[in-house]
């Protein structure tokens, strides 16, 4: 889930009913902010169990440079996850301000590929995750790309005009589609396994045009398995527009 907030303050009382919830669920929690208060830690650690409870810094966690490696973050989650569920915890559950990750353009295009290659992790395995980022420290139009990549976000984010979404072996995308959405799929999947395929069901997708639909095919014809779902009519006049495409594009009746 990715939360907007209106500066530092307002991370640690965002996060208390967050990790709260999973405290009473068993899990693991993690507390992470560019530079923990002790006093926030400690109203923490009053409301929930301190031995469930880890806090540390971003650079803690993410790195000192503020670059994240997806794949170093990813094996970091992992041995976390793995650590909690030997030591009896039903998984993990992360709260982390991650306003520091987006502060520039390399930042924010590192982050965007771990934000794919977590929403994998965290379909895959017993980890729920919070991101938050400081309104008065990212502008907007960042908020509203960071908004594409989480499947919840806050009603203080923008409100994107698709979201990406990487669970079950495949890219799902949804909301308004044009050639900027194909665009973020190609570099989406340059963070994930070689043979993760793309599903649009347009149930929750708009296709905009037949040009969506030669990127789609492009994608296909590149060896991605891109596959559209919808009723019969959508996929008929779909169908028409897309005209002969490779087959690694499947039209999909539900």
């Amino acid at each position: 889930m990715g939360c907007v907030i209106g500066g530092a303050g307002e991370f640690p009382v965002l996060a208390a009913p967050f990790l709260a919830e999973g405290s009473a669920l068993g899990e693991f929690l993690l507390y992470v902010a560019e530079d923990p208060d002790p006093a926030d830690v400690s109203r923490l650690d009053d409301l929930l169990d301190p031995d469930s409870l880890l806090a540390m810094s971003t650079a803690e966690v993410y790195g000192s440079t503020g670059v994240v490696d997806p794949a170093r973050q990813r094996e970091t989650y992992a041995g976390v996850l793995a650590g909690a569920l030997a030591a009896g915890f039903t998984g993990i559950r992360v709260a982390a301000d991650c306003t520091p990750l987006v502060s520039d353009e390399e930042r924010l295009r590192a982050w965007a590929s771990w934000e794919v290659v977590a929403d994998r992790f965290i379909a895959e395995n017993q980890v729920t995750a919070l991101c938050a980022f400081d309104q008065e420290r990212v502008d907007v139009s960042r908020l509203r790309q960071l908004a594409t990549l989480h499947p919840l976000s806050s009603v203080a984010s923008p409100v994107p005009q698709f979201r990406l979404l990487s669970d079950a072996g495949a890219l799902r995308i949804e909301g308004q589609l044009d050639s900027v959405a194909v665009t973020q799929l190609w570099l989406a999947l340059d963070s994930l396994p070689p043979e993760t395929g793309v599903l649009i069901d347009l149930a929750a997708a708009t296709v905009q045009g037949s040009g969506v639909l030669t990127g789609l095919g492009q994608l296909g014809a590149s060896g991605i398995d891109v596959t559209i779902r919808g009723d019969r009519a959508t996929i008929g006049e779909l169908t028409r527009l897309a005209g002969a495409v490779t087959d690694r594009v499947v039209f999909e009746e539900s």
